[in-house]
């Protein structure tokens, strides 16, 4: 490990930072929270944090002029990525809440669909990371700014991805539960819907800031 603490603590607060600033992924954990309650936008972080870990490994072996010469594959990643977005901007937007649950203290059970829904979460979260390649020229100018590339060793290269995947799924869940709470306030099916709608606004959001600045 050729990183020094302070290094590593400055790099945590630029990245932290970076990701609290709005985007899409910003937008689309908060639409999800809205619609569906905090814990359910976990998949999604997940699927973010790893598209941004990705990139970060791609910084840090030089493999950036690889990854934003694809053009034709960003493209068409983009365009697929923002269509989904729409889509679930649309379901949001047409679905009716369901009625509030008590909470039980039971034994939580994960379903088939459950994992199903998961999955598909995870995977839109990784398509609105992977498909900005704004995220990229971040690390690629953010990387030389706090260490020497060059002589980073694996370690410190694990260490980093580890530092982002975390940062991210902290970062996005902490919009979830700000999100969520406030979705837990409305009690009335109409207050729920048009909650719902505002969520389906801000993923529809999502979807526009990918074609228009991704």
């Amino acid at each position: 490990m050729t990183i020094t603490f302070i290094q590593l603590f400055t790099f945590i607060f630029a990245v932290t930072l970076f990701m609290l600033t709005p985007g899409p992924g910003v937008f689309a954990t908060i639409a999800k929270a809205m619609s569906q309650g905090s814990w359910a936008v976990l998949p999604l972080a997940i699927g973010l944090a790893a598209g941004d870990t990705i990139y970060m490994v791609f910084s840090a072996y030089g493999l950036s002029a690889l990854a934003t010469n694809f053009n034709i594959l960003f493209t068409a990643i983009k365009f697929a990525g923002a269509g989904y977005l729409f889509y679930l901007a649309y379901k949001m937007w047409v679905t009716m809440p369901p009625a509030i649950e008590t909470e039980s203290s039971g034994t939580l059970s994960v379903t088939k669909g459950d994992r199903k829904q998961g999955i598909k979460s995870m995977t839109s979260g990784f398509l609105i990371s992977i498909s900005n390649p704004k995220v990229i020229l971040f690390y690629v100018s953010l990387l030389p700014s706090f260490f020497p590339v060059a002589n980073l060793t694996g370690v410190d290269i694990g260490i980093l991805c580890g530092v982002i995947f975390v940062c991210a799924v902290v970062t996005m869940m902490s919009y979830a539960f700000i999100a969520g709470y406030a979705q837990k306030q409305l009690k009335s099916p109409k207050s729920r819907q048009i909650f719902n709608r505002v969520g389906a606004s801000f993923m529809g959001m999502a979807g526009g800031w990918l074609l228009t600045k991704g």
